[in-house]
């Protein structure tokens, strides 16, 4: 049954985001799109994935601030491979490449896999907290375009009803698993959760605080550019000015909260409707967010591959 349920919960997040996407691209015009993709600069697509490869290795960077007060000492390549092969995981089956960034790392360095998880929950506090802020910049830059796309997006109120009362399950769940689980099951846990602790609050012990924070605006420097440079694809878009970039950026973002592959679907929808909302035309927004998005899930899944190759070449010689 587990297996069952490992196999149908993806599949329905994919088949979600295909219906996005679906309906993200509807009438749009292949000839047109395929006469404006060979018209476009393609050194500038090149560059916006330059820019999302770079993020990973601002985040390998900071990660490594993580570690070595830990008393490990990774190679910076195995820790930005290790991102690498992670988004790719993720590609496929959304939120799995968290644990296999971690497995990866863990079978060529041997550091203990909760305490990377413990790293990689502190990662997603910080995006968490970046893309808030992001919003509330964007909010005071482009005050009106936000409302409007608040509008567009708003949430069911019984869908926040059902968050809530999913998280209170789960609370309760774990409140009560003493009643359900073994003693040996129990220590496995606590000690998991325990090397996840010292993960999550490692950053205490980071040296160069300031350098945390410098790689941690990098990384989202690199996603804002990742879809500015863009913009001079289109003659349409050229126009459009850091404030906007910051814009699409936020809806990019909320997009990709939103479990598809990759952000298929969701990631398209949403850029779409900013774009428009910004007085762009609805087939010149199509033809953004679907150069955009591919680029990016073809460098994830480049370097992904090539990442596994070097990772797994790099734990056959750590066992021979």
């Amino acid at each position: 049954m587990r297996v069952l349920v490992n196999i149908i919960k993806p599949l329905i997040f994919f088949l979600f985001g295909c219906l996005l996407l679906s309906f993200a691209i509807k009438g749009i015009d292949l000839s047109n799109f395929t006469a404006t993709l060979s018209s476009i600069p393609i050194y500038l697509v090149g560059v916006s994935m330059f820019l999302g490869y770079l993020a990973f290795v601002f985040r390998g960077l900071r990660w490594q601030l993580l570690i070595n007060p830990l008393g490990f000492s990774p190679r910076r390549t195995d820790l930005i491979h290790s991102i690498a092969f992670g988004y790719l995981f993720n590609s496929f089956i959304p939120r799995s490449g968290e644990l296999a960034r971690c497995t990866a790392l863990n079978r060529t360095t041997g550091i203990p896999v909760s305490t990377l998880f413990g790293h990689v929950l502190l990662e997603r506090l910080i995006d968490f907290i970046l893309l808030a802020l992001c919003i509330l910049l964007s909010i005071v830059l482009n005050y009106k375009d936000v409302l409007q796309f608040v509008e567009i997006i708003s949430i069911p109120r019984q869908l926040i009803t059902y968050i809530f009362f999913f998280i209170a399950l789960i609370i309760i769940i774990y409140k009560t698993r003493k009643f359900f689980l073994t003693k040996v099951q129990l220590q496995q846990i606590s000690s998991f959760t325990l090397g996840i602790k010292t993960g999550f609050t490692s950053i205490k012990n980071i040296p160069n605080k300031l350098l945390f924070f410098t790689y941690t605006v990098l990384i989202w420097i690199c996603y804002l550019f990742m879809s500015v440079v863009c913009f001079y694809c289109f003659n349409e878009t050229q126009d459009l000015n850091l404030g906007h970039g910051l814009f699409v950026l936020v809806a990019g973002g909320l997009g990709m909260v939103v479990p598809t592959p990759t952000g298929i679907g969701s990631y398209h929808y949403l850029v779409i409707q900013a774009l428009m909302i910004l007085n762009i035309s609805r087939e010149v927004s199509q033809f953004f967010a679907i150069i955009v998005h591919s680029s990016q899930a073809l460098m994830i899944i480049i370097s992904g591959f090539l990442a596994m190759l070097i990772l797994y070449n790099r734990k056959r010689k750590n066992h021979e």
